[in-house]
Protein backbone atom coordinates (compact mmCIF):
# COMPACT_ATOMS: atom_id res chain seq x y z
CA UNK A 1 0.00 0.00 0.00
CA UNK A 2 1.20 3.56 -0.61
CA UNK A 3 0.05 6.14 1.48
CA UNK A 4 -0.64 10.08 -0.56
CA UNK A 5 -1.81 12.93 1.40
CA UNK A 6 -3.34 16.59 0.84
CA UNK A 7 -3.86 19.11 3.99
CA UNK A 8 -6.20 16.94 5.74
CA UNK A 9 -6.73 13.90 3.73
CA UNK A 10 -5.32 10.99 2.53
CA UNK A 11 -5.24 8.60 -1.13
CA UNK A 12 -4.36 4.96 -0.35
CA UNK A 13 -3.20 3.69 -3.47
CA UNK A 14 -3.50 -0.29 -3.14
CA UNK A 15 -2.30 -3.19 -5.60
CA UNK A 16 -4.86 -5.76 -6.34
CA UNK A 17 -3.89 -8.23 -3.44
CA UNK A 18 -4.57 -5.70 -0.90
CA UNK A 19 -8.20 -5.38 -1.17
CA UNK A 20 -9.02 -6.55 2.48
CA UNK A 21 -6.49 -3.11 3.60
CA UNK A 22 -9.07 -1.37 1.22
CA UNK A 23 -12.16 -3.21 2.81
CA UNK A 24 -11.37 -1.58 6.25
CA UNK A 25 -11.22 1.94 5.07
CA UNK A 26 -14.66 1.74 3.99
CA UNK A 27 -17.09 3.84 6.10
CA UNK A 28 -19.88 1.46 8.29
CA UNK A 29 -22.38 3.21 7.26
CA UNK A 30 -21.73 2.40 3.53
CA UNK A 31 -22.47 -1.22 3.93
CA UNK A 32 -24.20 -3.45 2.97
CA UNK A 33 -24.76 -0.67 -0.21
CA UNK A 34 -20.82 -0.72 -0.94
CA UNK A 35 -20.60 -4.34 -0.06
CA UNK A 36 -21.20 -6.08 -3.06
CA UNK A 37 -18.99 -3.53 -5.28
CA UNK A 38 -16.33 -4.45 -3.15
CA UNK A 39 -17.14 -8.26 -3.13
CA UNK A 40 -17.36 -8.84 -6.41
CA UNK A 41 -14.73 -8.63 -9.26
CA UNK A 42 -16.32 -5.89 -11.57
CA UNK A 43 -14.62 -5.66 -14.98
CA UNK A 44 -17.01 -3.49 -16.39
CA UNK A 45 -17.66 0.24 -15.57
CA UNK A 46 -19.26 0.68 -12.35
CA UNK A 47 -20.84 3.81 -10.17
CA UNK A 48 -22.74 4.32 -7.49
CA UNK A 49 -23.55 7.46 -5.32
CA UNK A 50 -24.28 7.08 -1.20
CA UNK A 51 -25.56 10.30 -0.19
CA UNK A 52 -27.84 8.95 3.06
CA UNK A 53 -25.88 10.04 5.75
CA UNK A 54 -24.89 13.90 6.25
CA UNK A 55 -21.10 14.90 5.80
CA UNK A 56 -20.72 11.27 5.22
CA UNK A 57 -21.30 10.69 1.49
CA UNK A 58 -18.92 8.39 -0.88
CA UNK A 59 -18.88 7.58 -4.55
CA UNK A 60 -17.47 4.31 -5.18
CA UNK A 61 -17.53 2.61 -8.66
CA UNK A 62 -15.22 0.85 -11.33
CA UNK A 63 -13.70 2.21 -14.19
CA UNK A 64 -12.07 0.77 -17.73
CA UNK A 65 -9.25 3.35 -17.87
CA UNK A 66 -7.12 1.67 -20.32
CA UNK A 67 -8.94 -0.37 -23.33
CA UNK A 68 -7.55 -2.51 -26.28
CA UNK A 69 -8.44 -1.56 -29.17
CA UNK A 70 -8.66 -5.59 -30.91
CA UNK A 71 -9.82 -7.58 -27.71
CA UNK A 72 -12.95 -6.46 -25.37
CA UNK A 73 -11.38 -8.49 -22.74
CA UNK A 74 -8.05 -6.67 -23.06
CA UNK A 75 -8.63 -4.15 -20.82
CA UNK A 76 -7.72 -2.41 -17.25
CA UNK A 77 -9.95 -1.80 -14.67
CA UNK A 78 -9.60 0.39 -11.03
CA UNK A 79 -11.27 0.34 -8.41
CA UNK A 80 -11.83 3.82 -5.97
CA UNK A 81 -13.91 4.87 -2.98
CA UNK A 82 -14.12 8.23 -2.19
CA UNK A 83 -15.38 10.38 1.14
CA UNK A 84 -14.34 13.35 2.11
CA UNK A 85 -11.47 12.68 4.34
CA UNK A 86 -10.19 9.64 2.05
CA UNK A 87 -10.27 8.05 -1.04
CA UNK A 88 -8.82 4.58 -2.16
CA UNK A 89 -8.09 2.82 -5.19
CA UNK A 90 -7.64 -0.31 -6.36
CA UNK A 91 -5.05 -1.75 -9.26
CA UNK A 92 -4.63 2.07 -10.55
CA UNK A 93 -0.95 1.66 -12.18
CA UNK A 94 0.16 5.38 -13.81
CA UNK A 95 2.49 3.69 -16.04
CA UNK A 96 -0.63 2.09 -17.76
CA UNK A 97 -1.56 5.64 -19.54
CA UNK A 98 1.15 7.77 -21.54
CA UNK A 99 1.63 11.34 -20.45
CA UNK A 100 1.10 10.54 -16.76
CA UNK A 101 3.65 11.30 -14.15
CA UNK A 102 3.07 10.33 -11.00
CA UNK A 103 5.24 12.99 -9.00
CA UNK A 104 3.44 15.65 -11.27
CA UNK A 105 0.16 14.42 -10.25
CA UNK A 106 1.04 13.95 -6.25
CA UNK A 107 2.15 16.89 -6.20
CA UNK A 108 -1.16 19.08 -7.62
CA UNK A 109 -3.20 16.78 -5.25
CA UNK A 110 -1.02 18.44 -2.30
CA UNK A 111 -2.53 21.98 -2.49
CA UNK A 112 -6.26 20.31 -2.37
CA UNK A 113 -8.50 20.74 1.20
CA UNK A 114 -10.35 17.24 0.14
CA UNK A 115 -9.95 13.99 -1.14
CA UNK A 116 -12.49 14.66 -3.94
CA UNK A 117 -10.97 17.51 -5.14
CA UNK A 118 -7.56 14.71 -5.11
CA UNK A 119 -9.90 12.48 -7.14
CA UNK A 120 -10.60 15.71 -9.76
CA UNK A 121 -7.12 16.06 -10.45
CA UNK A 122 -6.49 12.13 -10.90
CA UNK A 123 -9.39 12.40 -13.36
CA UNK A 124 -8.02 15.30 -15.09
CA UNK A 125 -4.67 13.40 -15.39
CA UNK A 126 -6.63 10.40 -17.05
CA UNK A 127 -7.95 13.03 -19.70
CA UNK A 128 -4.66 14.19 -20.07
CA UNK A 129 -4.11 10.50 -21.81
CA UNK A 130 -6.53 10.39 -23.74
CA UNK A 131 -6.49 13.62 -25.28
CA UNK A 132 -2.81 12.78 -26.12
CA UNK A 133 -4.69 9.57 -27.66
CA UNK A 134 -6.88 11.42 -29.68
CA UNK A 135 -4.48 13.48 -31.11
CA UNK A 136 -2.29 10.07 -32.72
CA UNK A 137 -6.48 9.41 -33.74
CA UNK A 138 -5.92 12.44 -35.46
CA UNK A 139 -3.06 11.82 -37.38
CA UNK A 140 -4.18 8.57 -38.12
CA UNK A 141 -7.32 9.93 -39.65
CA UNK A 142 -5.46 12.87 -41.59
CA UNK A 143 -3.48 10.27 -43.74
CA UNK A 144 -6.35 7.94 -44.18
CA UNK A 145 -7.94 11.35 -46.03
CA UNK A 146 -5.36 11.54 -48.29
CA UNK A 147 -4.92 7.93 -49.00
CA UNK A 148 -8.44 7.91 -50.09
CA UNK A 149 -8.08 11.16 -52.06
CA UNK A 150 -5.06 8.88 -53.96
CA UNK A 151 -6.64 5.85 -54.48
CA UNK A 152 -9.93 3.95 -53.49
CA UNK A 153 -10.10 0.59 -52.38
CA UNK A 154 -11.92 -2.06 -50.26
CA UNK A 155 -8.78 -1.74 -47.72
CA UNK A 156 -9.65 2.15 -47.43
CA UNK A 157 -13.02 1.00 -46.30
CA UNK A 158 -11.61 -1.06 -43.80
CA UNK A 159 -9.55 1.15 -42.53
CA UNK A 160 -12.45 3.68 -42.13
CA UNK A 161 -14.38 1.37 -40.10
CA UNK A 162 -11.31 1.01 -37.90
CA UNK A 163 -10.91 4.09 -37.35
CA UNK A 164 -14.61 4.62 -36.33
CA UNK A 165 -14.34 1.95 -33.83
CA UNK A 166 -11.47 3.25 -32.11
CA UNK A 167 -13.00 6.32 -31.34
CA UNK A 168 -15.65 5.00 -30.21
CA UNK A 169 -13.52 3.36 -27.44
CA UNK A 170 -12.37 6.84 -26.60
CA UNK A 171 -15.38 8.35 -26.80
CA UNK A 172 -16.17 5.39 -24.15
CA UNK A 173 -13.31 6.52 -22.02
CA UNK A 174 -14.29 10.14 -21.85
CA UNK A 175 -17.27 9.21 -20.90
CA UNK A 176 -17.03 7.48 -18.26
CA UNK A 177 -14.75 10.28 -16.64
CA UNK A 178 -17.56 12.98 -17.26
CA UNK A 179 -20.00 10.14 -14.99
CA UNK A 180 -17.81 10.27 -12.85
CA UNK A 181 -17.06 13.79 -12.73
CA UNK A 182 -20.81 14.58 -12.28
CA UNK A 183 -21.03 11.97 -9.30
CA UNK A 184 -18.44 14.10 -7.40
CA UNK A 185 -20.54 16.96 -7.68
CA UNK A 186 -24.06 15.12 -6.89
CA UNK A 187 -22.20 13.57 -4.14
CA UNK A 188 -20.19 16.22 -2.26
CA UNK A 189 -21.90 19.69 -3.90
CA UNK A 190 -18.08 21.48 -3.61
CA UNK A 191 -18.75 25.26 -3.09
CA UNK A 192 -15.89 26.23 -4.83
CA UNK A 193 -16.33 24.20 -7.57
CA UNK A 194 -14.54 27.78 -9.65
CA UNK A 195 -11.06 26.71 -8.71
CA UNK A 196 -8.75 25.74 -11.07
CA UNK A 197 -8.60 22.15 -11.01
CA UNK A 198 -12.32 21.83 -11.33
CA UNK A 199 -12.35 24.09 -14.34
CA UNK A 200 -9.29 22.35 -15.69
CA UNK A 201 -10.85 19.05 -15.65
CA UNK A 202 -13.85 20.33 -16.70
CA UNK A 203 -12.42 22.26 -19.82
CA UNK A 204 -10.38 19.00 -20.66
CA UNK A 205 -13.63 16.43 -20.84
CA UNK A 206 -15.38 19.19 -22.96
CA UNK A 207 -12.75 19.38 -25.02
CA UNK A 208 -12.62 15.78 -25.70
CA UNK A 209 -16.00 15.54 -26.66
CA UNK A 210 -15.54 18.45 -29.22
CA UNK A 211 -12.85 16.64 -30.47
CA UNK A 212 -14.81 13.06 -30.68
CA UNK A 213 -17.35 15.04 -32.06
CA UNK A 214 -16.18 16.67 -34.75
CA UNK A 215 -13.77 13.29 -35.50
CA UNK A 216 -17.28 10.88 -36.04
CA UNK A 217 -18.10 14.20 -38.48
CA UNK A 218 -15.23 13.69 -40.75
CA UNK A 219 -15.53 9.71 -40.37
CA UNK A 220 -19.21 10.01 -42.17
CA UNK A 221 -18.23 12.16 -44.26
CA UNK A 222 -15.47 9.81 -45.50
CA UNK A 223 -18.16 6.73 -45.71
CA UNK A 224 -20.54 9.00 -47.46
CA UNK A 225 -17.93 10.03 -49.48
CA UNK A 226 -16.84 5.93 -50.35
CA UNK A 227 -20.79 5.36 -50.96
CA UNK A 228 -20.61 8.37 -53.65
CA UNK A 229 -17.43 6.94 -55.11
CA UNK A 230 -18.78 3.12 -55.00
CA UNK A 231 -22.01 3.83 -56.08
CA UNK A 232 -20.50 6.14 -59.22
CA UNK A 233 -17.85 3.23 -59.96
CA UNK A 234 -20.51 1.40 -60.10
CA UNK A 235 -23.14 2.45 -62.71
CA UNK A 236 -19.50 3.21 -64.99
CA UNK A 237 -19.41 -0.84 -64.65
CA UNK A 238 -22.88 -0.74 -65.57
CA UNK A 239 -22.55 1.32 -68.59
CA UNK A 240 -19.28 -0.06 -69.83
CA UNK A 241 -21.18 -3.66 -69.79
CA UNK A 242 -24.04 -1.92 -71.86
CA UNK A 243 -21.76 -0.32 -74.38
CA UNK A 244 -19.84 -3.89 -74.63
CA UNK A 245 -23.19 -5.42 -75.29
CA UNK A 246 -24.50 -2.93 -77.71
CA UNK A 247 -21.19 -2.82 -79.66
CA UNK A 248 -21.13 -6.86 -80.13
CA UNK A 249 -24.71 -7.07 -80.77
CA UNK A 250 -24.21 -7.36 -84.56
CA UNK A 251 -21.28 -9.77 -84.30
CA UNK A 252 -23.54 -11.76 -82.05
CA UNK A 253 -27.17 -11.68 -84.05
CA UNK A 254 -25.35 -12.27 -87.50
CA UNK A 255 -22.82 -15.67 -85.62
CA UNK A 256 -26.75 -16.85 -84.55
CA UNK A 257 -28.26 -16.29 -87.57
CA UNK A 258 -25.65 -17.95 -89.60
CA UNK A 259 -24.97 -20.69 -86.96
CA UNK A 260 -28.25 -22.24 -87.82
CA UNK A 261 -28.76 -25.76 -89.66
CA UNK A 262 -31.33 -25.09 -92.21
CA UNK A 263 -30.56 -27.10 -95.30
CA UNK A 264 -31.69 -23.86 -97.68
CA UNK A 265 -29.18 -21.13 -96.87
CA UNK A 266 -28.49 -18.73 -99.53
CA UNK A 267 -25.12 -17.05 -97.91
CA UNK A 268 -23.79 -20.49 -97.86
CA UNK A 269 -23.02 -20.87 -102.21
CA UNK A 270 -21.24 -17.46 -102.09
CA UNK A 271 -17.83 -17.73 -102.88
CA UNK A 272 -17.11 -14.76 -100.70
CA UNK A 273 -19.92 -15.55 -97.90
CA UNK A 274 -16.86 -15.46 -95.15
CA UNK A 275 -15.49 -11.98 -96.41
CA UNK A 276 -18.67 -10.71 -96.51
CA UNK A 277 -20.03 -11.69 -93.64
CA UNK A 278 -16.85 -10.11 -91.25
CA UNK A 279 -17.00 -6.67 -93.78
CA UNK A 280 -21.13 -6.66 -92.39
CA UNK A 281 -20.16 -7.20 -88.79
CA UNK A 282 -17.01 -4.66 -88.79
CA UNK A 283 -18.89 -1.81 -90.46
CA UNK A 284 -22.47 -2.42 -88.17
CA UNK A 285 -20.15 -2.20 -85.26
CA UNK A 286 -18.43 0.64 -86.67
CA UNK A 287 -22.06 2.46 -87.44
CA UNK A 288 -23.27 1.91 -83.43
CA UNK A 289 -20.14 3.12 -82.31
CA UNK A 290 -20.03 6.29 -84.22
CA UNK A 291 -23.80 6.55 -83.21
CA UNK A 292 -23.17 6.23 -79.51
CA UNK A 293 -20.26 8.65 -79.86
CA UNK A 294 -22.34 11.22 -81.45
CA UNK A 295 -24.63 10.47 -78.77
CA UNK A 296 -21.98 11.14 -76.25
CA UNK A 297 -22.87 8.11 -74.65
CA UNK A 298 -18.99 7.39 -74.47
CA UNK A 299 -17.26 10.03 -73.91
CA UNK A 300 -17.05 10.07 -69.85
CA UNK A 301 -15.54 6.37 -70.36
CA UNK A 302 -12.27 7.74 -72.96
CA UNK A 303 -11.78 10.80 -71.14
CA UNK A 304 -11.50 8.92 -67.87
CA UNK A 305 -9.23 6.58 -69.47
CA UNK A 306 -7.02 9.29 -70.92
CA UNK A 307 -6.69 10.54 -67.57
CA UNK A 308 -5.41 7.77 -66.12
CA UNK A 309 -2.98 7.40 -69.07
CA UNK A 310 -1.64 10.40 -68.16
CA UNK A 311 -1.28 10.48 -64.71
CA UNK A 312 0.95 7.04 -65.08
CA UNK A 313 2.95 8.91 -67.69
CA UNK A 314 3.58 12.38 -65.59
CA UNK A 315 4.45 9.53 -62.67
CA UNK A 316 6.89 7.55 -64.23
CA UNK A 317 8.93 11.09 -65.58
Amino acid sequence: MKIHSGEDWFWYQLGPQEKKQGKELIHFSHWPQCEKWFENEHHINFLRVDTNELDNEAVYGSFIYDQGLEQEKDHTVFHFYITRQYFFTINFDFSVLEGIKKEHVIQQMKRTDNAFEGFFILLGELMNAYLIGLDEFEVKLRKLKWQIYADNSKSIVNRVHKLRHELMIWKGQILSVKKIEMALKEAFMPKNDQKKDYQRTHHKIDRGFTYVSEFEGELSNLMHSEEVITSQRGNEIVKALTIFTTLFTPMTALGALWGMNFEVMPELNLKYGYVFSIILILISTLLIYIYLRKKGWTGDMLKDREKKYFRKKRSRK
